[in-house]
């Protein structure tokens, strides 16, 4: 964000900032009034929350009406972000109405008090904004300079008290998120990750020596070294998704090919039957249908669809348009089949691998992992020292807990070195942006770019006025991406943690080249003349001069508030990526669904930088330059609208990447900068400061401002030591109140005698620990009832697989009729209807009338009638949101010969919670949408009978080839909505 000397004097300009004030005024209302327009006819952009969601999760539908959004959003609790976005998104609010009670009592002090001392009264060249600045108040009016001195005490004061109080609800809020029903009895609240782990230690040895939890430890991952397992998963994985484009391509050519020899062969028999009109009739031959032409195409069936339609090719190897040209489908058949042996190969290997040198300690008490977390465990230096709670399987980097100790410290040092050496090389570029900016007046005076003043003025202008703002906005597209690529090279373990780590970054790069840089260069550039005349005057230039970087700042922090809230609302990307998703990603069953279900997230380690260089500015000038805060007030109000907004309406947080708010304090901790920023410009004015016979007048006023910046920096310390302990860990008085009220419920009544209560005692904490391990108390009952209650449950759930089995058998058996039969004008022939009919259910899903073939089919195709409703799963109004979904149902798996009677339970998942995705993964089922016509049955069969496992179940396709879904894929759980 560093800019040219010649944008610097336009933004200081005061014309300047009334054109940019009047500019986004303008777009502001015109987006708002766009977005009011649009948010009841496209509800999937504008309120996907209302309808998305499981029903637990929804929100409250949108009010209808232009403005009545306004209203309830403003009456709207911030706490009811929080089960539905986790406690960051709330948070994140909370901090923008943080600054804007900061902003307003500072708009409230300063505007009656320093306006009038800045400008009342006072005869100077200035105008506009800047004569109601520090820089107005001249050499003979010194005592003028108290006004601010005293307000910046109060106002300082102030900010100290609003960061402790937010601080106090923070870590209320945090406690009882983490402690929360809701939170606690995910497997990542008890989990501790574990590096530097001694590789010679195993699963028991590290067992026996964490056995001083409370509560005991649950299980225990060790990562192992899985070799080319994680390779070959990922290629299995780009496998299946070429196979399942290339299924999605050959079904879509082979609709519109079978559809228009339909429509050919209904032109002939149309045109047949008006020539036999016109002909006598010969009764005495009634004809009884042309059986030989119903039996020629019955013969051509399904098959003879596909094979009027070019299957999909492409060619192998990394070069584009070189390697050997191969069917698509037949190739990744065999690739994944190839691949599946070597990963089975692989994975009963990965227990006799060496350890990596990182664990996952599950504890059966969320207490046991904090108090891990916490404790020295042992006795080498740096071995097993760093420890992580709250990770979640979804949020761990694998590929960043395999390094040892001293290497990560050494990447630490390198990520760093490279952050703070990016920050002063991008001055570099930067620099180049505004040389392009000038090019015409560089033109005349170097040499050997006088050949840009020969081109014509059109290609000037685009390289002066065109150029500059687009490298510059791919400059600042790819910070982020080479940020958070630094951040990944630290070796940081989990992608939540990465984002916080691109947020501290993020934030010292702006803060140096989008505020420092740019008011010392505005500073030196206004002082150049008198610096030129009098040498010795450049501190004293420097230090009358700087206040008026100040407008330019104003400008900055209004486009900021308004263009940024307005964008926040319209959502124009988004809107228009609603209308090419199909030709950016394609259409199949998974890019519907991203189109379909999945919502747009917010990532805070980009967003809350550039708030925070926001707060930093209108801090740093709050008293230099009062004006600004009530600008910020403005920006930040705006913001705070139109991120509540998005967050109630709009956003998705995943619940994997939930670090429990722990972006606020470093949020909070950033406006200290801004105090500091201001309180050192404060201080240097003052004594820079001379009266009219060129004596210090302020010095007084200076070394008050240096105990000021002493106050603020130890009151600064003294919160961090406060509140940090009890910020990333959970009190032991916070975490063991229920085990405290159970032990009294258990113990009312009897007289302690002097005996002090041991909360962690094994009947203590039995019966909590035998509910997190499943485990049934020893019962003294007659095993033989013990017997008759393990058949009832098996009989209830031999009932229920009747049930579905009944249920699903008809549309089955009619689809496998269908394909077996083929098709007559795109119908099922009389004959296979027929076969149909007369077909019986199965009376128990083991019975011998059900082949194994058909329970096959059962688990991979849908229940949905050949011929589906226009309303099954399609939308009332396209983007409306008023959508059909599928009925919650368990993920789809394959049947393995040693299953016992089919009931999966959650046990079996949380086994592998912490391993590597690809030592338990299974290939993802190729999802095919279904098609009135039956095709996608064949193609499904097809797959399954060469060992690929598919389905049609929950997506569509119709005849002008659009793809359309009801649920997430049918391999995974479905819930009755998108859930992260």
């Amino acid at each position: 964000m560093s800019l040219s000397q010649d944008s610097l004097s336009k933004g200081n300009d005061r014309k300047a900032f009334v054109t940019a004030l009047v500019t986004n005024s303008a777009a502001l209302v015109i987006q708002v009034a766009a977005f009011s327009w649009l948010k009841g006819r496209l509800q999937r952009v504008y309120a996907p929350r209302s309808f998305l969601p499981p029903p637990e999760k929804r929100s409250e539908a949108i009010p209808p009406g232009p403005w009545k959004w306004f209203p309830a959003l403003l009456t709207s609790p911030s706490t009811d972000i929080i089960p539905r976005n986790g406690l960051d998104a709330y948070l994140f609010i909370r901090f923008l109405r943080l600054l804007m009670m900061i902003f307003g009592v500072f708009t409230l002090f300063t505007w009656p008090v320093l306006l009038p001392v800045d400008a009342v009264g006072i005869e100077s060249n200035r105008d506009g904004l800047s004569k109601l600045s520090w820089g107005n108040v001249p050499v003979t009016q010194q005592t003028r300079y108290a006004a601010h001195l005293v307000l910046a005490y109060l106002l300082t004061f102030f900010v100290l008290w609003l960061i402790r109080r937010e601080l106090d609800h923070f870590v209320k809020y945090r406690h009882q998120f983490l402690i929360s029903h809701s939170h606690a009895k995910l497997a990542q609240s008890k989990t501790v990750l574990i590096t530097s782990v001694p590789h010679d230690m195993d699963e028991k040895q590290l067992g026996t020596l964490l056995s001083f939890v409370p509560g005991g430890i649950a299980k225990i991952w060790i990562y192992r070294d899985n070799g080319d397992l994680p390779d070959l998963h990922e290629q299995r994985l780009e496998a299946c998704q070429k196979l399942e484009k290339a299924e999605c391509k050959l079904l879509r050519d082979a609709l519109k090919a079978k559809r228009a020899e339909d429509k050919i062969r209904k032109a002939a028999e149309k045109k047949a039957k008006k020539a036999r009109s016109t002909e006598p009739v010969d009764r005495s031959e009634a004809p009884l249908g042309n059986t030989s032409a119903i039996s020629t195409d019955v013969e051509k069936g399904v098959e003879n669809a596909f094979a009027k339609v070019v299957r999909p090719t492409h060619r192998l190897g990394k070069i584009p348009f070189f390697g050997q040209k191969v069917d698509t489908i037949t190739w990744c058949k065999e690739e994944i089949a190839r691949l599946s042996h070597l990963i089975d190969e692989r994975r009963a290997q990965v227990g006799e691998r060496k350890s990596q040198g990182s664990a996952f300690v599950q504890c059966n008490l969320q207490i046991g992992a904090h108090i891990l977390s916490q404790v020295t465990t042992y006795h080498e230096p740096l071995a097993m020292y760093e420890k992580w709670t709250d990770v979640a399987p979804e949020d761990v980097v694998w590929s960043n807990i395999d390094d040892g100790a001293y290497e990560t410290r050494a990447r630490y040092v390198i990520s760093w070195a490279a952050t703070i050496g990016l920050i002063v090389l991008w001055s570099f570029p930067v620099a180049f942006v505004g040389l392009l900016s000038n090019v015409d007046s560089l033109c005349s005076e170097v040499h050997w770019l006088a050949w840009v003043c020969r081109l014509p003025s059109v290609v000037q202008g685009i390289i002066q006025g065109v150029l500059p703002p687009l490298f510059l906005a791919i400059l600042f597209l790819i910070l982020p991406m080479i940020l958070r690529g630094l951040a990944w090279y630290q070796c940081i373990p989990r992608y939540s943690l990465i984002s916080l780590s691109v947020y501290k970054r993020y934030f010292l790069f702006l803060i140096i080249h989008g505020f420092l840089i740019v008011t010392l260069s505005s500073g030196l550039t206004a002082a150049i003349p008198q610096i030129l005349q009098n040498p010795g005057s450049i501190v004293e230039s420097l230090a009358q001069r700087m206040p008026d970087a100040s407008i330019f700042f104003l400008t900055y922090v209004t486009v900021t508030g308004m263009a940024g809230a307005a964008a926040a609302l319209l959502q124009l990307v988004p809107l228009v990526l609603y209308f090419v998703h199909r030709w950016l990603v394609g259409d199949t069953p998974r890019s519907a669904y991203g189109k379909t279900f999945v919502m747009p997230k917010a990532d805070f380690g980009t967003i809350l930088p550039r708030i925070s260089l926001v707060a930093a500015i209108g801090l740093a000038y709050s008293i230099i330059s009062p004006v600004i805060n009530g600008l910020a007030l403005l920006s930040f109000f705006l913001l705070w609208l139109a991120w509540k907004f998005l967050f109630t309406w709009v956003f998705d947080q995943p619940d994997a990447q939930e670090t429990g708010g722990l972006y606020f304090p470093l949020a909070i901790s950033n406006l200290f900068v801004g105090l500091y920023i201001e309180q050192i410009c404060l201080a240097g004015l003052f004594f820079l400061a001379t009266d009219e016979h060129g004596n210090r007048s302020s010095l007084p006023q200076g070394i008050l401002t240096v105990i000021l910046l002493a106050i603020t920096f130890a009151a600064q310390i003294l919160l961090r030591k406060s509140y940090g302990p009890i910020t990333e860990h959970l009190p032991v008085s916070v975490m063991n109140k229920k085990l405290a009220e159970r032990y009294e419920r258990k113990h009312k009544g009897e007289e302690s005698k002097g005996v002090l209560p041991d909360l962690f005692r094994r009947d203590n904490v039995r019966s909590v620990v035998r509910r997190r391990l499943k485990i049934r108390p020893k019962s003294v009952e007659d095993p033989e009832k013990l017997k008759k209650e393990q058949f009832e449950r098996e009989q209830e759930l031999s009932k229920g697989k009747q049930v579905a089995a009944q249920h699903n058998f008809g549309d089955l058996q009619l689809l496998d009729a269908v394909l077996r039969a083929g098709f007559v004008d795109s119908r099922p022939t009389s004959s296979a209807i027929a076969q149909y009919m007369t077909m019986e259910p199965p009376h128990s899903p083991t019975s011998p009338t059900t082949s194994q073939d058909n329970e096959t089919t059962m688990s991979h195709t849908s229940a949905a009638p050949l011929r589906r409703k226009e309303s099954a799963g399609s939308t009332k109004s396209k983007g409306s949101g008023k959508m059909r979904f599928a009925p919650p149902a368990p993920a789809l798996r394959v049947e393995q010969p040693d299953d016992d009677d089919g009931d999966s339970s959650d046990d079996d998942n949380e086994d592998h919670a912490f391993d590597h995705p690809s030592t338990y993964v299974d290939a993802p089922w190729i999802w095919i949408p279904k098609d009135d016509l039956g095709l996608s049955t064949y193609l499904v069969t097809e797959l399954i009978e060469s060992g690929v496992q598919a389905s049609d179940i929950g997506a569509f396709i119709d005849k002008k080839g659009n793809v359309e879904v009801v649920r997430n894929p049918p391999d995974e759980e479905w819930s009755g909505g998108h859930d992260h």
